[in-house]
């Protein structure tokens, strides 16, 4: 029933937009190949080595200010280690309905079905939603609330190089059914810029009865950003507090980051975690590769966490670079790199149509018992 109203409101947008509807196509098509020479091993076999794809395609039907968009998310691995991917990477259920949406675009922006939870600018709930989502713009700044009754990544973390192509999950509603109640989320927040401060408040609340414990998370982000485009300084600091599973625990960040012609960066920080309990979360905005490319799953946000982090890199519309080093509780260096080969620019695709390559190198830092190595190649059509 639920599906046929949707469709039903759908099908309205369409003819309302009418002569003046605008066809838009995004998503990319990607392969990557990830080789593990460390200490790890997985059924007795030295290494966790696979090759694998994701794809995305979907459609956007109607005005600047109404329309709607259907899509689709696949992903599988085309060859494996004992189906090391299969299983742990992007599992044996290879496709899903990414997007279904109806979407107003106007002095707010509100989405309803199965969207990009982007534009409402969380911190922590930068993910695929199945829900609803609003936000009411100010200029620079934005207001926000949702409520998702399903959400999923597909296995994108936010600003990491080719991180869509590294894992894929779909919704675990999909093909099953809505469970609402079981594994919602109620949320809302600001994104409040004042020029040189920076103040983005948040408050969410997940229902979860498989875990048997609900969660409550309140925070904020607050920066102070002074310079121009020559020189910029990025002073941030994140306080979540959460209350859930074991209690009260809490997470804390303090970052400073200096951009140099809003293309280098360089920076460094610290974070710590309480000791009663990990943090719940489902994207993250820090500067980790490892989450997915490396065996142990890289779990950074663990109770009783305290790591410290140094990084730089190039961001350019053909050239990115990320190179970090993490040491403390949470260990990692990467140093991932992408070029953008040609962009044809073609108007009726969101990013035009685009081919980056690029590789890197993430491990586990260089003082642990038990080394992790991992070595990455990737091509992705980006449209």
């Amino acid at each position: 029933m639920k599906s046929k109203l949707l469709i039903s409101a759908v099908l309205a947008s369409a003819v309302a937009t009418g002569a003046n509807a605008n066809v838009e196509l995004f998503g990319h098509l990607g392969v990557v190949y990830n080789q593990e020479f460390g200490d790890y091993m997985h059924f007795n076999k030295d290494g966790v080595n696979y090759g694998g794809f994701t794809g995305h395609l979907g459609i956007d039907i109607g005005s600047n200010s109404v329309g709607f968009g259907v899509g689709g998310w696949g992903g599988s691995q085309i060859w494996a280690t004992d189906n090391y991917a299969k299983h742990n990477v992007y599992g044996d259920k290879y496709i899903d309905l990414s997007d279904l949406y109806f979407r107003y675009n106007g002095s707010f922006d509100f989405y309803a079905g199965r969207f990009d939870g982007s534009f409402m600018r969380s911190d922590w709930l930068n993910s695929y939603i199945q829900g609803v989502g609003f936000s009411y713009n100010l200029g620079k700044s934005n207001i926000w609330v949702t409520w998702a009754n399903d959400y999923t990544t597909f296995g994108v973390l936010p600003g990491r190089i080719a991180s869509e192509l590294t894992a894929y999950t779909r919704f675990p509603s999909s093909f099953n059914n809505f469970d609402i109640g079981s594994r919602d989320i109620i949320a809302g927040g600001a994104n409040l810029d004042f020029g040189i401060a920076q103040i983005d408040p948040f408050v969410h609340y997940f229902l979860d009865s498989y875990s048997q414990s609900n969660v409550l998370q309140a925070g904020t982000r607050a920066a102070l950003v002074l310079g121009g485009s020559g020189v910029k300084s990025i002073t941030s600091g994140k306080f979540m507090w959460q209350n859930g599973w074991n209690g009260n625990t809490m997470f804390v960040q303090l970052e400073e980051e200096l951009r140099f012609q809003d293309i280098f960066k360089l920076g460094g920080g610290w974070y710590m975690v309480g000791d009663n309990a990990g943090i719940k979360t489902i994207s993250d905005n820090t500067r980790f590769y490892g989450r997915y490319l490396m065996p142990s799953h890289a779990g950074h946000f663990g109770a009783g966490t305290s790591t410290w982090y140094a990084f730089g890199g190039v961001e350019h519309e053909r050239v990115k670079l990320d190179v970090l080093y993490a040491g403390g509780d949470y260990s990692e260096f990467s140093a991932v790199a992408s070029v953008r080969v040609f962009d044809l620019g073609l108007g009726f695709m969101r990013e035009g149509l685009a081919l980056d390559v690029g590789g890197g190198y993430v491990n586990n830092g260089f003082g642990g018992n038990l080394q992790y190595h991992n070595a990455i190649a990737f091509a992705k059509l980006v449209f």
